[in-house]
């Protein structure tokens, strides 16, 4: 019995098998993913100590509720006067140094994921790369999914990563120049959890001989992916393009997570997301779309769910309760039992136990990085990517309480990832290839009972039937197509015929 695993280890193999990292953490940023991403493509990894006491002019004291300076002007002109010195030899003023300073923060700590231990920079160059972990293995994850199947099938959107961040002609890079070239740069290895990490999602990356990713839902990410890749090589800025690709690759694992029960199992659900783009201020289509992010996690939960049955239905050899009565006596083996108990009257031994593993796993025993639900991680990216946005235009709901939206840049991150430059295609085919890559509706008449039914499958059992307003659907439709438009990538013709393309925003 010593040898069983504990649920906190039964969920952290699942989330590492099934996703690829620990999606528990609440306060992940989108720089805590790009960092990890490029540090896992580019190999690399620099001591940011300099750059980061150079950002961390003032810290907040949080037992007195004041901010108090812990690296002067002084203490860093000191030890790094020469980055800073002009020609002459003559050293800053302290309140030129002071402006630069916060410049540099503003700029390259914009997520304020710079401290002392651990950071995270809004970066533009290879040599801002660090070995923060505060990513779970996401940022390993999005690069295993980038660069798969390679030499065999080119690596479009990695390549491009890499080209950018050995380049030094931009703004960021050269306001974080002075102190680019202190920190030592070494080569990045993975730890241990990492290694383990990747040994479990091998499967998950796992090509054919053509290099192509098995997985339905990561084969269609990777192809977006590069196609978006390749609109940014001939469109976008430097900057503009690090920020795309990052966003991205957020989103991406969204769909990933959500999707991976029906990969697995084709009766798993296949959540629909349906973007709200009226601000939350129609109620019908703010819940609508709310549900939707609601069936996600619930299609996340029960992937986790039937994994937990699989450990246990292993484990226990079909004796659910001599199992339970063996078990040693700990806090978390105690709250195992509780949990069993409160749940075995009405329910199957093996469905109680199973419960109980899930409550006691995500609830606060174990680890503090395997606390939590396995959306915590997709609620905080998203809510930061601007994806998921408040309930309601009051922002009533919370952290938790989310809908899907579509701003101006992330509308042009859908139409550079789906339509081809020199390839245009009609209105209704751009929503087509929205549905079929991310599940994406909006309130076509063909989508009204997907929407009701929150699944994708053609003919799914109806299991939580969502109320909507079609005529509130209809303007949804017409308000996206409007964007589209206004933000340069459709033009509607006398004939009521819209076309979606890559080529208008260029000219």
């Amino acid at each position: 019995m010593s040898e069983i695993e504990t649920p906190s280890d039964v969920l952290r193999r699942i989330y590492d098998t099934e996703f690829g990292f620990i999606p528990t953490n609440a306060s992940m940023k989108p720089v805590h993913v790009a960092n990890a991403m490029a540090r896992r493509v580019l190999g690399t990894q620099t001591d940011f100590a300099p750059l980061a006491r150079v950002l961390r002019q003032y810290v907040d004291n949080q037992r007195g509720g004041f901010k108090e300076e812990r690296n002067p002007n002084e203490a860093i002109i000191t030890d790094y006067g020469d980055r800073f010195t002009d020609r002459f030899g003559n050293r800053p003023t302290d309140e030129a140094m002071t402006r630069f300073r916060s410049l540099a923060k503003d700029t390259l700590g914009a997520d304020d994921a710079v401290f002392p231990t651990l950071a995270s920079f809004t970066f533009s160059h290879e040599r801002m790369i660090t070995n923060d972990f505060s990513d779970n293995g996401s940022g390993d994850f999005l690069a295993g999914l980038l660069t798969a199947g390679t030499p065999t099938k080119p690596d479009a959107a990695a390549s491009l990563l890499r080209d950018l961040l050995t380049t030094d002609t931009d703004p960021w890079t050269t306001i974080g120049w002075p102190l680019l070239d202190i920190g030592e740069s070494k080569e990045a290895t993975l730890g241990a959890a990492a290694l383990t990490r990747a040994d479990r999602s091998a499967v998950l990356l796992a090509t054919d001989s053509a290099g192509t990713l098995t997985s339905p839902t990561l084969r269609t990410l990777r192809e977006r992916y590069d196609q978006l890749a390749e609109y940014e090589s001939a469109h976008g800025s430097k900057l503009t393009t690090l920020r795309r690709l990052v966003l991205f690759g957020v989103f991406a694992i969204h769909v990933h997570m959500i999707r991976r029960c029906h990969d697995t199992s084709d009766d798993g659900p296949l959540p629909p997301l349906l973007l709200d783009l009226f601000d939350g201020r129609r109620r019908s289509l703010r819940e609508a779309s709310a549900a939707t992010l609601q069936g996600g996690f619930r299609a996340i939960e029960q992937l986790v769910l039937e994994r937990i049955h699989d450990h246990l239905n292993e484990a226990t050899g079909s004796k659910t309760d001599a199992f339970v009565d063996d078990l040693p006596e700990s806090k978390e083996w105690d709250a195992v039992r509780a949990e069993y108990a409160a749940h075995v009257a009405g329910h199957k031994p093996i469905d109680a136990l199973a419960e109980a593993y899930w409550k006691v796993g995500y609830s606060g025993v174990g680890p503090k990085e395997v606390q939590g639900f396995p959306w915590n991680t997709l609620l905080a990216l998203g809510r930061r990517a601007g994806y998921l946005l408040p309930y309601d235009n009051r922002g009533r709901g919370g952290k938790e309480h989310k809908r899907y939206g579509a701003s101006a840049e992330f509308a042009e991150l859908l139409v550079a990832s789906t339509v081809a430059p020199g390839d245009p295609v009609d209105f209704d085919e751009f929503l087509d290839r929205l549905r079929e890559s991310y599940g994406i509706v909006v309130g076509r008449t063909v989508d009204f009972g997907v929407i009701r039914h929150n699944d994708l499958r053609a003919g799914a059992p109806v299991r939580r039937s969502v109320s909507v307003i079609e005529s509130e659907l209809r303007l949804n439709l017409i308000e996206f197509r409007d964007l589209i438009i206004d933000i340069g990538f459709a033009k509607a013709y006398a004939d009521g015929r819209t076309v979606v393309t890559t080529d208008l925003a260029a000219a």
